[in-house]
């Protein structure tokens, strides 16, 4: 019998007899549903509309249909209003009866009662402002215009003439030796006399 011991192998164990297998290492299957740093998918999959990475672009903002827009809707329709009227009362003075302050430098008059009538001629060119106006002064020798919610007129014009109103009335004895301008409504026809020419614009012409 031999006196020497059996020599160890590299692994720490006697020839002859074979090390243990190394213990298997713990490896994640990737597929498995494992918890990362995110979550789960299920939390994954809750998320709406998420960036899915740092560098994806943002979804455009989207206007608010509140009352912001409305407003803004009702303050653009309010400032074209405005505009409109502007406008309106623009073209009505400076191209309508009222050129006739403007350019013909007529004198205005302005009544403030309900309802005024007129009996005497002016001297000189002139523009009467009122509500309810009667115009009969027997003959009138220089051009006049009348603006007002309801104009009658009668007697004898040797110069032109220039109506405006909602409603105007040419009484049978009313007689134009010149042009007749009217800006009528409606525009009441008595049977009157007119040399010249009807100009203006009148939505219904009535007798």
């Amino acid at each position: 019998m031999s006196d020497e011991e059996p020599k160890e192998s590299a692994g720490g164990m006697p020839d002859g007899i074979p090390a243990p297998p190394p213990p298997k290492p713990n490896v994640i299957d990737p597929s498995a549903d494992q918890p990362t740093y995110g979550g789960s998918k299920s939390a994954d999959k809750k998320k709406k509309k998420g960036r899915r990475h740092p560098t994806d672009p943002y979804e455009p903002l989207k206007k608010k249909k509140g009352c912001g827009g409305c407003c803004g809707c009702l303050a653009g329709a309010g400032v074209l209003v405005v505009i409109l009227l502007v406008s309106l009362s623009a073209a009505l003075y400076f191209v309508g009866p009222g050129r006739y302050i403007a350019k013909e430098g007529y004198i205005p008059v302005t009544f403030e009662e309900p309802e005024i009538t007129i009996s005497e001629a002016p001297d000189e060119p002139t523009m009467y402002i009122g509500n309810n106006i009667t115009y009969n002064a027997p003959t009138t020798n220089v051009a006049i215009a009348i603006f007002g919610a309801e104009v009658t007129v009668d007697g004898d014009f040797t110069e032109d003439v220039s109506l405006t109103g909602a409603k105007v009335t040419g009484t049978a004895s009313a007689r134009f030796a010149k042009d007749l301008e009217v800006f009528a409504a409606e525009f009441y026809d008595k049977g009157i006399f007119l040399k010249g020419n009807l100009k203006g614009r009148v939505m219904k012409s009535l007798q």
